[in-house]
């Protein structure tokens, strides 16, 4: 892995919700990728209505250590797709990734293709996580089955780091609001003939906090969203076609 600098305006975006015991230091190792990619490179944190007190921690981090981080706050909860939304649209940077505030991605991966090609989509996928219980790793392989079935989409891991042009986003009439998005964004760059290049990528155990898990009334809702994106994805088919 080599640590070359990007040609390219990058925008590093960290979800958090609860994570207190991680943003410090997922906060220095996200500015020192930052600055290995370029002087330009944009860090924005959108701290997703924590409970516990990593929005103090955020401020404070932008007012001793870090002047340029972009902050952005959620009065309430509103989700990984929330939070992807938030960095997807207010972002200034030319490439975009979102990366988790648990320290779980060691964003110095990035490094390794500082330079994303024109039409082209970088998807990092992990290794099998033997630490999930059944229910998620049953979440896991509903996905991508019906991301196989209702999308045609064959992807190892379309809910990891994903690295996209903001400029591709923006015609695409995002209609999802859950963590579901990202589907609804790669099937969509893939019925425009966009290229995936997938990469593997080490799952690191978190070192706080825990997991939001997941639930049956989680694995249900998936299952309604992705029929729902579905027809999402059916009409934008046909609006291309035209």
């Amino acid at each position: 892995m080599h640590n070359a600098g990007s040609t390219q305006r990058w925008t590093l975006g960290i979800m958090c919700y609860n994570e207190a015991g991680s943003i410090a230091r997922v906060l220095d190792m996200v500015h020192q990728t930052a600055a290995a990619l370029g002087p330009d490179t944009e860090v924005l944190a959108v701290d997703d209505g924590s409970a516990d007190n990593t929005a103090v921690l955020l401020e404070a981090a932008r007012q001793s250590l870090y002047p340029n981080l972009r902050i952005i706050k959620h009065g309430q909860n509103r989700g990984i797709g929330g939070a992807l939304r938030s960095i997807y649209f207010e972002s200034t940077g030319d490439t975009i990734v979102a990366v988790p505030g648990d320290g779980q991605f060691n964003t110095d991966e990035l490094l390794a293709y500082p330079n994303l090609p024109m039409r082209t989509v970088f998807s990092y996928y992990r290794v099998e996580n033997t630490s999930y219980n059944f229910i998620r790793n049953g979440l896991s392989w509903m996905n991508k089955t019906l991301n196989r079935i209702l999308l045609g989409m064959e992807m190892r891991d379309v809910n990891w780091i994903l690295v996209f042009r903001r400029a591709d986003l923006t015609d695409l009439d995002l209609r999802m609001k859950s963590s579901i998005i990202t589907s609804e964004i790669c099937s969509k760059l893939r019925l425009k003939g966009w290229r995936f290049i997938e990469i593997e990528s080490r799952y690191l155990p978190r070192t706080a906090g825990k997991s939001r898990g997941a639930s049956l009334r989680i694995v249900f809702k998936a299952a309604s969203e992705l029929l729902t994106l579905f027809a999402v994805v059916t009409r934008f088919r046909w609006r291309i076609r035209k």
